[in-house]
């Protein structure tokens, strides 16, 4: 913030005047931690740069009140702050809090990976590379197709063709029971 040298002379002067019974009166608020009660007196003062203009025909006391005001609110707002990090933690832990990954559905992820790396696998090479880097790699199409020095387009066919594979290779495996049916297709079945 660029501001006018008569203005940084009278916040200098403000500061040399305020800011050690400033510090003093954030310590109390901050129970003693001198580097919250600086950053809190730092802020007012930077707040009152901002403002300097509905400041400067102040009295002395009118201009220390204002400041003691900001230093006070700005405290307000980081117990607030912490508070509501605080709940937001206790709210993300209860939420996850004994909840570790199933371990059917683990073994399930891990078979499912194995079959997509052996379709990989066993893709031709350009199309194995293709699918590789966009994946594994995470490459995007036009990316792959700068670094192989293909068109676009036949980059996104062999994705195309590798997914419908990888597809495939992950679709739900049938467990043999009966897909149940709309109640409109039962009847015509009894029918």
């Amino acid at each position: 913030m660029r501001l006018p040298p008569e203005t940084r002379r009278q916040i200098a002067a403000l500061w040399e005047l305020e800011a050690e019974w400033l510090v003093r009166y954030a310590m109390v608020r901050t129970g003693e931690d001198q580097s919250a009660a600086e950053d809190l007196v730092q802020t007012a003062f930077l707040a009152a740069a901002v403002q300097w203009n509905s400041l400067v025909d102040r009295t002395d006391d009118e201009r220390r009140n204002w400041l003691r005001s900001v230093v006070h609110h700005k405290w307000v707002d980081g117990i607030r702050r912490s508070r509501k990090l605080e709940r937001l933690d206790m709210e993300e832990r209860e939420k996850y809090a004994g909840r570790g990954p199933d371990l059917v559905d683990v073994v399930l992820a891990r078979a499912d990976l194995e079959r997509c790396l052996e379709v990989i696998r066993s893709l031709p090479e350009r199309r194995r590379q293709i699918a590789v880097l966009f994946f594994i790699e995470q490459y995007s199409a036009a990316r792959i197709a700068y670094l192989l020095d293909l068109q676009p387009s036949g980059v996104r066919k062999h994705i195309s063709k590798a997914r419908a594979l990888l597809r495939e290779a992950v679709k739900p495996v049938d467990t043999g029971e009966a897909e149940e049916l709309p109640p409109r297709e039962q009847k015509e079945e009894q029918a």
